[in-house]
């Protein structure tokens, strides 16, 4: 379906709606509805403090807002010499974040994304440039406390975004992105508006989660991660520029502490992987990479076996290689891998894709638990499946979730797309909100084997509706798969609903590209299809007619870790 951007405010957004409507190819495909085309409508606030139901009706993807007017005004009084005093100017910009929490609390029908487009200023300090007012701010002090002023706004308010496309513009340059010939109270977008609308594009498809994150970036070593290639010039002759390859390598270092795994492929020979290894460490710098390859088969084949053994979606790799060949052969063979060349890693730090809701923990220590799953994966080789889970040790802890607990669980939420029956996508606010609602139970599961400790692996959200127990969400990390977990929580959860007298469990499983695993789950542990409705099943389990079944026998129950028969809430 094609998005629709609602744009409510004045020619500010002309160019850049131009320039998406102008490059689909490039940008996209979009439906647009811009107030002041539509009706000559300018003032964000205005608009939407007199026509929020048109808006509403209308059912917008995203709505972009923008209070260049009152900026406009507030700058003008400044430069003009018309403020008397601080306080007068703390004041204008808390009416400024009560007029955006009106436009927020108005829109919240629409249940879409708001974001708040901020122009920086290119012409500041026009008045007292040299020493400041002391009774007064300048434009740049006024416009600092706006900003933060609006940050702290969209920390607070779960669907709302500030966009300040400061850094876009002073990256490519103020003149290349802002009209020169306005007067110095204004800022506009200056045509092409092409660094603005790749800006835009990159929040837009954060906002509509258009894009599955990527979780392990592969690359290519030889003219990639060094100058020169090694059996051309021998490893002890390989080349790190600082200002070229030491970069990448840095950029690497960042990604890794969000959680994402770091991998390599290279077309070498496989014996010189202690060699290239030991080169590598000086730059790796606590990165421990989930993959070292060296062979000559095609790279789209070695990654592949990669994807096998991580048990990830192909679609949450990106794979960077100098080499044009490589990088189309893969393109071909595997399409759902993101593929770029080496002049990516200027941007990887901005885009949609490698930007975790939130690191935690757990998704630190990413790489760590895959390292201890091939310890598994070697010694499961030799016992049967029933043996090799007994002798692993588990130890298991299911549990109300804590405050502690709540990024995790929302980083879950949001991450999850094999092993979830829902596929809803729940911030933490939402998280937090349930939690505090007194019809809703948020258990969370802790595995652990004598292989490492796997971490918080699960999530699953009851809600009380009078004799029916409903699992609104159930998932589980990737990592779990295979060991029994998901069917230890389901009788858990079962036997739970059973004790606090409830009838039924009912849970609509909505089918993903990739959850088809979890509907094996739920038949196995002998859930009926109750009805359909469109793509979604509602699966239902009756207690007067189908019995539990056991606990799974490789468990170890942590003492007090079962959930509590009070049916109290879950304390997030």
């Amino acid at each position: 379906m094609t998005p629709l951007l609602s744009f409510i405010g004045g020619c500010e957004f002309s160019y850049l709606i131009e320039e998406l409507a102008a490059n689909p190819d490039k940008f996209g495909e979009f439906h647009f509805y811009h107030t002041f085309a539509d009706s000559g409508a300018a003032d964000s606030y205005l608009f939407i403090k007199e026509y929020a139901s048109k808006l509403i009706e209308a059912d917008p993807d995203v709505v972009i807002i923008s209070q260049v007017d009152a900026l406009r005004k507030y700058m003008q009084m400044i430069q003009f010499g018309q403020v008397s005093s601080m306080d007068q100017q703390d004041r204008q910009i808390a009416e400024a974040v009560s007029q955006c929490e009106e436009m927020i609390e108005a829109l919240s029908p629409a249940d879409a994304p708001i974001i708040l487009q901020y122009f920086p200023y290119s012409r500041l300090d026009l008045l007292n440039r040299f020493k400041p007012d002391p009774q007064t701010y300048n434009e740049s002090q006024f416009l600092r406390k706006y900003v933060t002023a609006m940050e702290e706004l969209a920390a607070k308010h779960a669907d709302f975004y500030f966009m300040n496309l400061t850094n876009v513009c002073a990256i490519s340059g103020y003149w290349n992105n802002l009209k020169r010939c306005d007067p110095p109270w204004h800022q506009h977008i200056a045509h092409p508006a092409t660094h603005i609308t790749e800006e835009f594009l990159h929040w837009v498809d954060y906002v509509l989660r258009r894009s599955e994150k990527v979780k392990c970036v592969i690359c290519d070593l030889d003219n990639t991660m060094w100058n020169g290639v090694i059996r051309d010039v021998g490893v002890e002759n390989l080349e790190v520029r600082t200002d070229v390859e030491r970069f990448r390598w840095n950029i690497l270092r960042v990604l890794h502490s969000r959680g994402i795994m770091i991998g390599f492929i290279s077309k070498n020979d496989p014996y010189l992987a202690d060699e290239v290894n030991g080169f590598m460490g000086q730059f790796l710098a606590g990165i421990k990479p989930v993959c070292l390859e060296l062979s000559w088969d095609d790279k789209w084949q070695v990654l592949k076996r990669v994807q096998e053994r991580l048990n990830i979606g192909i679609d949450s790799f990106i794979f960077i290689d100098d080499n044009e060949f490589e990088r189309q052969q893969m393109q071909t063979m595997l399409p759902d891998v993101r593929v770029a060349d080496e002049n990516i890693f200027e941007q990887l730090l901005y885009l949609p894709a490698l930007q975790p809701e939130m690191v935690t923990s757990d998704s630190k220590k990413r790489s760590q638990y895959y390292a201890q799953e091939e310890k598994r994966q070697q010694t499961s080789k030799t016992l049967s499946r029933e043996d090799f889970l007994k002798q692993c040790d588990f130890h298991i802890k299911l549990k109300r979730a804590e405050r502690f607990e709540v990024n995790r669980v929302t980083e879950l939420i949001q991450r999850t797309n094999q092993l979830n029956t829902s596929i809803k996508r729940y911030t933490k606010e939402e998280v937090l909100a349930m939690g505090a609602g007194g019809v809703h139970d948020i258990f969370v599961v802790h595995v652990s084997d004598k292989f490492g400790d796997y971490g918080l692996v699960g999530v699953c959200i009851g809600r009380y509706d009078g004799e029916i127990y409903e699992i609104d969400t159930l998932l589980f990390s990737c990592r779990i798969m295979s060991r029994g977990v998901e069917d230890f929580v389901l009788t858990s959860v079962l036997t739970y609903a059973r004790a606090n007298n409830f009838k039924k469990v009912v849970l609509r499983f909505c089918k993903g590209a990739k959850n088809e695993g979890m509907r094996v789950i739920l038949e196995k542990n002998k859930f009926a299809e109750f009805e359909t409705d469109g793509d979604d099943v509602i699966y239902g389990f009756d207690f007067s007619r189908q019995e539990i079944n056991p606990l799974p026998g490789w468990f170890t129950l942590i003492e007090d870790a079962q959930p509590k028969i009070d049916a109290a809430p879950a304390p997030v």
